[in-house]
């Protein structure tokens, strides 16, 4: 099952008699490759006023199906608009839907607006700890133990010496620590040694941190809505106003403290 976020703006212009009419529909198409055939799903109202609508698609595959829309007019479809781009469901990559941080906080950003601030705060975390699921990681260690920058639920492959004499480790080479963080060397295996050689090239599916990159997310989002440049002090009687010079940097500080706080990124020993 997957579910989509699809912005539509100006849904009061589009429900225009001489653009699409009343009930317009917002129609969603799906292909298993970006340029194969697409097979319409499903057609949802325009609202006039509404410009996020959720969609359901049982038969999608994350990270597989692509997607694409076009508006038509109500039932004959006889007028179309021209298709969007194809996408997928982590084209925004995001961990909050705009409905979910609403629920948190009360705003009068739009719709498109939350998107973007949500989006940015999503790609700020992938840029710091990596993507969700499966990840790759080239590390380096001295002796038998090789630390992970994430806790691993599951290890897929082991490339020993990566740079230049790749040797893919067999499952008895090595032994994943009970908290998921290390990799210990087998001096028993198929491939035995006393310690790990050359860089190494781990390949595994981290333990599921959706709910904490969601806070993350929240936390940098609500940042942005609630900072004011310079601003340090407001007072509405006889009003008042105090900035300082270093509020980008106190800001940038507290950014950085809010990316942290997702954990990760631990040394390699």
């Amino acid at each position: 099952m997957i579910r989509l976020e699809v912005v539509v703006a100006d849904t009061a212009i589009l429900l225009a008699a001489e653009v699409y009419g009343a009930g317009a529909l917002l129609r969603w198409e799906s292909c298993a490759t970006v340029d194969g055939v697409y097979v319409e799903g499903d057609t949802i109202a325009l609202v006039a006023d509404q410009s996020l609508y959720i969609i359901w698609d049982a038969a999608g595959v994350e990270d597989t199906t692509w997607y694409r829309t076009r508006i038509s007019d109500s039932g004959v479809g006889t007028t179309f608009s021209a298709y969007s781009s194809p996408f997928q469901t982590a084209i925004h990559g995001l961990y909050l839907s705009v409905d979910q941080f609403r629920a948190f906080v009360e705003t009068p950003l739009s719709d498109e607006a939350l998107l973007i601030l949500l989006d940015a705060a999503a790609q700020a975390i992938v840029r710091e700890h990596g993507p969700a699921g499966e990840t790759t990681e080239r590390l380096r260690a001295r002796g038998d133990l090789l630390m992970l920058s994430r806790p691993a639920l599951s290890i897929a492959t082991v490339i020993e010496d990566a740079r230049w004499s790749a040797l893919s480790l067999a499952d008895d080479d090595y032994e994943l620590s009970s908290s998921g963080q290390t990799l210990y060397r087998l001096s028993d295996g198929t491939n035995p040694g006393w310690c790990w050689r050359g860089r190494v090239d781990v390949t595994y599916t981290p333990f599921d941190d959706t709910a904490e990159r969601q806070r993350v997310q929240r936390a940098l989002v609500m940042l942005d809505i609630n900072y004011h440049s310079g601003l340090t002090s407001q007072q509405i009687g006889t009003w008042t106003e105090t900035y300082a010079a270093n509020s980008v940097f106190n800001y940038e500080i507290e950014r950085a403290a809010i990316l942290a706080s997702l954990g990760g990124g631990g040394w390699i020993v």
